[in-house]
């Protein structure tokens, strides 16, 4: 509290007593009374201080410290006369407007400390939470006299001296007669979708004390409340002029919406109402998303589904089913996968970029970190899927990551959690995302006459999580390449002309830009997304259940001696017809979405998925088709059985022909004993013969 005339604290008290005695916080007062000391805090609204007095509110401001201590001293009292004595009690302010209060974290300066201001942004870290001394007893060694001191953050307050020998020298602490409470130290980090791209994300480290401490977690997106504070900087013992900032919390409020921060007026609300009546919206959408990009249109329609995504539900037994879309890219250099992740990054609200090769599986996940933050202690640190939690996470590169770091993305993007048990720390962090990865194939060129599997190295459990994948392959066609190089050449002629004008600012016309600008603004489509998603939650009509049941019989049905798709299939299906039906705005999924979704999905699964135009998805789940199982394990048994009548390894020749009576032609037969060493079931145990690894 700064030095201030006994004269003004009793005014100030004076005014504190006006407030009570205007506005009904009775009820609140008698159960903070019953309650206490399991509840110590008493939320009062800043509007009702304000429409009480707004010079005083402004006071509260600008001088939270005195106000804020004198009105607890004063409720210590009111309350301590129908019980025992009050030791300790908070009040906390809500209802606070931005005018005046919110700043980013970048733009906070020495002005505002020992201010209340309140700063938004995504929780990178937190350490656990500790008991702090609140009022610290000492004995007098010499006299045995009790003196308590009030204590604050950081440095203890040791007494000066005694006041009954006038002893001056070491107090002996009592800790079983001090009293302390809790307290916590987070990290926060400004929202990655409120910078411009170039610049790091700012960083401010947050005090939570008594009973607010614990309710906070990495990745958790919050509004802060407090005290701006100043600490001293030391180089040893040695006192800095400069200081470091951090933030006394007062009070705290997650974002419960997807996309709260983004704002919508009356005028965007109609115009989002207007698009959404268009027929052709989602086309209208898909021509938006990077129009300087050539083709891709089953592409770009799937990943403005993903935008908007299906539905989460919970159900009464408490399982989970996600409704975020995860799609992969997979393609040959050049075909601009990480130009539409960035495009993407930049229409999605709140999205978090990561490359692969710069990734580990902490990066990406979470990590148990060691460091300054926590006085040395373990602390832990949200990854790039965590900061994505309702949001959008890209992933480029993604075939440079280690196998055991993708393995560690197995839970983020199913179950939608990231388990942490390090270091005694053991936590799960929700990582509710949708993911777009892009991935380049291992032999550099995409290979048709290869499956999927083979061309990067997933694990295939890893590949049966995305809902679709796409292939992208740079397949040389005369007609295709004229109209790509002519797309290409305009493009950059455009981009000529804008640089003309804007050193010049002379007017020149430019022929076809519409081809070349988005249809819909981004900051529209930006909106767009953010109330869709907010306030449409579709449901699956009774036609779009036939079709999609009816699909799913027929389709499984068709196989032969294969299974062409499995139950996830169907539901990613689900998720990309309520998409649909939220690009539309609309609250029942049609049977036109439904069909959307299922052509949608047939498209890649005939792309990646099928051998000889024949739909296996056992090539994704298992890494070979059924049939391609089928001969290895007749090949392993055809090998077994040889070794044992000659007593010796078979000549890889006599396999091949005893394996050619049972139908299987000489080219299989070497292409699957081939993959079958390169996966470390068969080998040579010498020239021309091959056997079984045990």
């Amino acid at each position: 509290m700064l030095m201030i005339e006994q004269a003004e604290i009793d005014l100030i008290k004076k005014r504190w007593a006006d407030f009570f005695d205007r506005y009904d916080y009775e009820s609140d007062i008698n159960r903070l009374r019953e309650r206490y000391p399991d509840e110590r805090s008493l939320y009062i609204s800043y509007k009702d201080l304000s429409s009480f007095d707004i010079d005083f509110a402004d006071n509260i401001r600008k001088d939270p410290v005195t106000y804020l201590s004198v009105g607890e001293d004063y409720l210590k009292t009111y309350i301590g006369r129908t019980r025992e004595k009050i030791s300790r009690l908070n009040i906390r302010l809500k209802d606070i407007p931005e005018r005046n209060f919110k700043y980013e974290i970048r733009n906070v300066r020495s002005t505002n400390v020992d201010t209340f201001i309140s700063v938004t942004g995504i929780i990178r870290k937190n350490t656990e939470v500790l008991p702090r001394l609140d009022i610290a007893v000492f004995r007098c060694p010499n006299c045995g006299s009790i003196i308590s001191e009030t204590e604050y953050y950081r440095k203890m307050n040791e007494p000066a001296k005694c006041d009954s020998c006038n002893y001056h020298g070491k107090f002996i602490l009592e800790i079983d007669q001090s009293t302390f409470i809790d307290t916590q130290k987070l990290e926060i980090q400004e929202n990655p979708d409120t910078l411009d791209g170039t610049s790091q994300p700012q960083r401010m480290t947050v005090i939570m004390e008594d009973d607010i401490t614990g309710k906070i977690f990495p990745g958790d997106r919050v509004t802060i409340y407090g005290i701006l504070k100043a600490d001293q900087k030391f180089i040893g013992s040695i006192k800095l002029t400069e200081f470091n900032i951090f933030l006394y919390a007062n009070n705290f409020k997650k974002e419960t919406k997807d996309f709260e921060d983004i704002r919508i007026t009356d005028e965007d609300e109609e115009n989002i109402k207007k698009l959404s009546s268009c027929p052709d919206i989602i086309d209208r959408l898909s021509r938006s998303i990077a129009p300087s990009i050539y083709g891709l249109e089953v592409i770009k329609k799937a990943l403005v589904l993903q935008l908007f995504g299906g539905v989460r539900k919970v159900l009464k037994d408490g399982t989970t089913i996600r409704g975020d879309i995860h799609i992969l890219m997979v393609g040959d250099p050049g075909t601009a996968k990480s130009q539409l992740l960035r495009y993407m990054t930049s229409l999605a609200p709140r999205s978090v970029f990561a490359f692969g090769k710069g990734s580990s599986a902490a990066g990406l996940t979470a990590a148990a970190v060691r460091d300054d933050f926590g006085e040395g202690r373990w602390t832990l640190e949200a990854g790039a899927l965590v900061l994505a939690d309702n949001g959008f996470a890209a992933i480029d590169e993604l075939d440079k990551m280690d196998q055991r770091d993708t393995a560690s993305m197995h839970e983020a993007m199913e179950q939608q959690s990231v388990t942490i048990s390090k270091a005694g720390i053991m936590a799960t962090l929700k990582s509710r995302c949708s993911i777009l990865a892009a991935a380049n194939p291992k032999f550099g060129r995409y290979d048709v006459t290869r499956t999927i599997a083979e061309q990067i190295d997933f694990p295939p459990p890893l590949l049966s999580r995305f809902d679709i994948i796409f292939k992208l392959v740079d397949t040389p066609n005369k007609d295709n390449d004229s109209r790509l190089a002519e797309h290409i050449l305009m493009t950059h002629r455009i981009g000529e002309i804008y640089r003309s004008i804007e050193n010049t600012n002379i007017n020149i016309d430019i022929p076809d830009e519409e081809k070349y600008i988005p249809e819909i603004d981004k900051d529209l489509i930006r909106k767009y997304i953010s109330y869709a998603k907010n306030r449409i939650f579709p449901r699956l009509s009774d036609e779009a259940i036939r079709i999609l049941r009816e699909e799913y019989v027929n389709t499984r049905s068709s196989g032969v001696d294969s299974i062409p798709i499995t139950a996830r299939q169907l539901e990613s299906t689900i998720r990309l017809a309520e998409a649909a039906a939220r690009a539309r705005l609309s609250s029942i999924v049609t049977e036109a979405d439904a069909l959307l979704a299922k052509s949608i999905v047939d498209y890649y699964l005939k792309d990646v998925s099928a051998i000889n135009g024949k739909v296996d998805i056992d090539i994704l789940n298992t890494g070979m088709s059924s049939r391609q199982r089928n001969e290895a394990e007749l090949i392993m048994d055809v090998i077994k059985e040889l070794k044992n009548e000659n007593k010796r390894p078979p000549e890889i020749d006599d396999v091949i022909e005893y394996l050619a009576s049972r139908g299987i032609s000489r080219k299989d037969a070497e292409n699957s004993i081939q993959k079958l060493k390169i996966g470390g079931f068969l080998y040579e145990p010498s020239s021309n013969r091959i056997d079984v690894i045990k």
